[in-house]
């Protein structure tokens, strides 16, 4: 399939501020999109607009709340006053948290679903008119935790597995309409050094860095949401692991349970 030209489209990039956001924000840029940054933090969200325009990229910042429908309504009509359209809605906000389902309060499950759930079906809703009108993209940033659910990540992979069930509808509602629905389900990446995620409690911590995996640049992950737009493709696996895990939960689902197992029983006995 021919690449299309992305010169002077517009792009909303959902928790961009920092981390696979931020990298995607970049590799639009480069390409001449016209980027709108979204986060919640607007000190974060401003200092990262202004990395950006050192490199020499103009960008819009705004500040909304993706759980709440009334902030995706500004985010988007802000983008149509100072751009005119809509060409790009990459669904990127998430949290991640960790904690036994034993363990963990119901208010993390509730806060992890909202956001990674409900977070993403409001700008995607707010943004749907003018997507249709620029037959766009809608673009989701998945995860590997969606393909299995994984020991003490059960919201995390949870909403990530509904994601998916959100994505296959959409698509199927969209088919007709020329707008390009895709998914990216992504493993291992770098982290940025201030990215956090949830305890069971709902305490807020340093995101550990994993060296037992391999970790995949953000620049890399972000050239791929770029392909994948470029090209309109659906759905794409990121890295060797995630490639190997959705082989062995779809080929040997009996093998990869019982290897979870045993690692989660060494992991309990340290």
């Amino acid at each position: 399939m021919k690449a299309s030209s992305l010169k002077d489209k517009v792009a909303i990039i959902t928790g961009s501020s920092q981390g696979i956001g931020k990298a995607i924000a970049i590799a639009l840029a480069q390409k001449g999109v016209k980027v709108v940054l979204n986060g919640r933090n607007g000190e974060k969200l401003n200092k990262t607009k202004e990395e950006l325009r050192a490199l020499g990229y103009e960008t819009l910042a705004i500040a909304a709340d993706v759980g709440k429908y009334n902030d995706c309504e500004k985010l988007v009509a802000e983008t149509i006053s100072r751009h005119g359209q809509l060409d790009i809605l990459i669904n990127n906000a998430g949290i991640a948290m960790e904690g036994s389902i034993a363990d963990t309060s119901p208010e993390v499950f509730e806060n992890v679903f909202h956001t990674n759930i409900m977070g993403v079906l409001f700008p995607t809703k707010a943004a749907l008119p003018h997507l249709k009108k620029s037959e766009g993209s809608v673009v989701f940033t998945g995860s590997i935790a969606g393909y299995m659910g994984l020991p003490n990540y059960s919201a995390y992979s949870a909403s990530k597995m509904s994601l998916t069930g959100l994505v296959q509808s959409l698509k199927i509602e969209l088919a007709g309409t020329g707008v390009h629905v895709g998914i990216n389900y992504v493993g291992f990446a770098e982290n940025d050094l201030d990215k956090t995620y949830f305890d069971a409690q709902g305490n807020i911590k340093p995101m550990p860095v994993r060296t037992q995996f391999k970790r995949m640049p953000l620049s890399e992950v972000a050239n791929y949401f770029v392909k994948g737009i470029e090209q309109r493709t659906y759905k794409q696996t990121l890295s060797a692991i995630g490639k190997f895990t959705r082989i062995m939960q779809q080929y040997f689902p009996a093998i990869f349970e019982w290897a979870m197992i045993k690692k989660h029983k060494k992991t309990m006995n340290e």
